[in-house]
């Protein structure tokens, strides 16, 4: 036991010893001379409870004293449970989209892609050698650089691009809103709205083309 426990120990323990002591004395006096005792036990106690108070304070400091870092490890714990609560890490939503058009790509069919296709013949031929209409032949146009076509004349839009090339991501979004994706081309057109319908345009545009590309690797962003 420390010393200040100890004179803590001490001092309760006298209390107790006058308390009984008057307690004892009260039996024998009569009531003419209680009020004196009564006020001669009250000082008594405010005595003792006066040295026992400074007592205490030290005995509660003491344990910091001793291990000054029990403060700080409180405190600094209760923080980091704060900031874990208040700060959680933000898990955002999958973009679902990107693997539902990897999927349709991969369910996709010529025969599908001819027909939407069909809207877009008006503008565009698609077999090799054959001449440009309004549009560029489309001909090996997947992963082929923008705006590369000789005898053709390209919008400022699209030769600003020219150190680009047409990848499925890029061919999808344009073919989706032309001019929403490249603002100042030529192409006037509404776009493809249907992603089914996308997706079989371009396995049609991919197979009109020397090197067919696979679509099992390829994935949308």
């Amino acid at each position: 036991m420390d010393k200040s426990r100890y004179n803590t120990f001490k001092c309760m323990t006298r209390l107790f010893d006058v308390i009984y002591d008057n307690n004892q004395m009260i039996k024998g006096h009569c009531l003419k001379s209680l009020t004196l005792l009564v006020n001669k036990i009250k000082q008594q106690i405010v005595d003792i409870l006066n040295g026992i108070k400074p007592l205490c304070s030290v005995d509660l400091l003491s344990k910091f004293m001793v291990h000054p870092t029990n403060l700080s490890l409180v405190k600094s714990h209760q923080i980091m449970i704060r900031k874990q609560t208040d700060i959680r890490p933000f898990k955002s939503k999958t973009n679902k989209r990107p693997r539902a058009l990897n999927t349709l790509l991969l369910c996709s069919t010529l025969n599908n892609g001819e027909r939407y296709f069909n809207v877009c013949s008006g503008c565009h031929s698609i077999e090799e050698g054959k001449p440009h209409k309004f549009g560029p032949n489309l001909w090996n146009v997947v992963f082929r650089s923008v705006a590369c076509c000789s005898n053709y004349t390209y919008s400022s839009a699209l030769i600003k691009l020219s150190n680009f090339k047409w990848t499925f991501n890029s061919l999808n979004k344009f073919i989706e809103c032309p001019k929403d994706f490249i603002d100042g081309t030529y192409m006037d057109f509404l776009g493809i709205k249907d992603q089914v319908g996308r997706m079989g345009v371009l396995r049609y545009l991919n197979y009109n083309s020397s090197k067919p590309l696979s679509f099992n690797r390829f994935k949308f962003n």
